[in-house]
């Protein structure tokens, strides 16, 4: 796919949208030469404004225009967009098969190589994928070894007001100087940004914490068991990840939740529950399917630790071949492992090393 430099409402095409200002384009061209360097010259200083900023859901200034949000005849509140952000030019002009959205709100240099899983394992199923990443505190040439290699992947600051514009969601941003002083505030926000993104736009979204084992092209609309009761029926869900169409009914739903329901003592009520209330209610079919616990969550968190050592390896095998064949991805629930080394006989140190593109490299956590 062409790899795009975007500068002040242009795109130049050049080997490497991360690269050295003083590089010269592919045509050899002067002209595009000076345009790129001063292009370069303004994202340096603005990366610099960006370090000084301690809050971050700042607008970016895209000329948007989205109708009031309603219920028009199919059901579906309309998105109107008049001019396109960073991540529409970006998925616009790289010809991706699928959208993949993450967000890291921890400081850059704790963006370990567990983490680092996430993305090569995303990649390695989707080689021709977007794989946007919002964060406040990631430099935007944080993945320059993955455009190194061909892969689509950019780092985003979240316009949180532009993504939830004409969304349920807005409303409760009208509120966010109190919200932020909450406990939970950049787990909240990060649930709302997962939730306006998907309906924005579309895709997958990942946390940090899984590692893709499947392709997961086929699956549309789709959200996770966590909990299932004794006939397999889904008792609890989890919205770590979430495939969803662009414009989702069911996303939308959800922002009328979080919105009309919001809690801010709570962490629970507004993420995995939240999902599990509106599912409860949503009838299922095309536009919300509901997957059994192997496909995303095989492990529960109250049994993951075990997992992570080499302790009764007959069982790690037989997990390990059963997800082998069923398993999408696997979540390690990174709340409750994130102090866990992995032995290098456990499942996890498998998962890890096994569904990568640097497997060469190893970390303290890897």
């Amino acid at each position: 796919a062409t790899q795009l430099h975007f500068c002040a409402g242009r795109m130049l095409p050049v080997v490497n949208p991360h690269a050295n200002i003083t590089s010269t384009p592919s045509n050899g061209s002067s002209k595009v030469g000076l345009i790129s360097a001063v292009c370069g010259a303004v994202v340096f200083l603005s990366l610099i404004y960006l370090s000084t900023r301690i809050i971050f859901f700042t607008p970016i200034g895209v000329d948007t225009e989205l109708e009031t949000p309603g219920t028009p005849s199919d059901g579906k509140p309309k998105l109107v967009s008049r001019g396109m952000s960073r991540v529409e030019e970006f998925i616009s002009h790289s010809n991706c098969t699928m959208n993949f959205f993450l967000a890291w709100t921890t400081a850059g240099d704790k963006f370990s190589l567990r983490y680092r899983r996430t993305l090569e394992s995303t990649l390695m199923h989707h080689p021709r994928g977007c794989l946007i990443v919002y964060s406040p505190t990631l430099t935007l040439d944080h993945f320059q070894e993955f455009w190194d290699m061909g892969y689509n992947i950019i780092v985003e600051r979240p316009d949180v007001p532009y993504l939830i514009s004409g969304t349920p969601a807005e409303k409760w941003y009208e509120g966010i100087e109190k919200w932020r002083k909450g406990q939970y505030f950049f787990s909240h926000i990060t649930e709302i940004i997962r939730l306006a993104t998907l309906y924005k736009y579309g895709g997958v979204y990942l946390d940090t914490d899984v590692i893709v084992m499947k392709e997961l092209d086929e699956l549309h609309n789709a959200v996770g068991t966590e909990l299932a009761g004794s006939r397999g029926e889904s008792k609890v869900l989890n919205g770590a990840v979430l495939l969803f169409d662009k414009g989702s009914r069911f996303v939308y739903e959800c922002m009328v939740e979080f919105n009309t329901t919001y809690r801010i003592d709570s962490w629970g009520w507004n993420g995995p529950e939240l999902v599990t209330r509106v599912a409860g209610r949503f009838p299922r079919g095309s536009e919300l399917r509901i997957l059994p616990t192997i496909s995303f969550y095989p492990i529960h968190w109250a049994k993951v630790a075990k997992y992570f050592t080499d302790e009764d390896p007959d069982d790690q095998h037989a997990v390990w071949e059963q997800m082998a064949k069923e398993t999408y991805l696997f979540h390690y629930w990174n709340k409750i492992t994130k102090k866990l080394v992995p032995s290098a006989g456990s499942l996890m140190y498998k998962v890890l090393n096994n569904y990568c593109l640097m497997c060469e490299e190893t970390g303290a956590d890897g």
